[in-house]
């Protein structure tokens, strides 16, 4: 039993003090204010018929 003990108390130990270690949270997006890139996406085909070409899959 005094074993469990010892493990669990360890682990919660390093579950806090690795809590206090965390990078700042992630941000989805731009910041308000950015530049905004209207250049557009243009995804270089791989396979098929366009392979080498830059140009949108829509």
């Amino acid at each position: 039993m005094l074993p469990r003990l010892i493990t669990g108390t360890a682990l919660v130990a390093l579950l806090l003090a690795g809590n206090g270690l965390a990078d700042e949270p992630l941000k989805s997006g731009p910041s308000v204010g950015a530049r905004n890139n209207r250049g557009g996406f243009y995804p270089q085909f791989v396979a098929g018929p366009g392979t080498g070409e830059r140009r949108c899959p829509v």
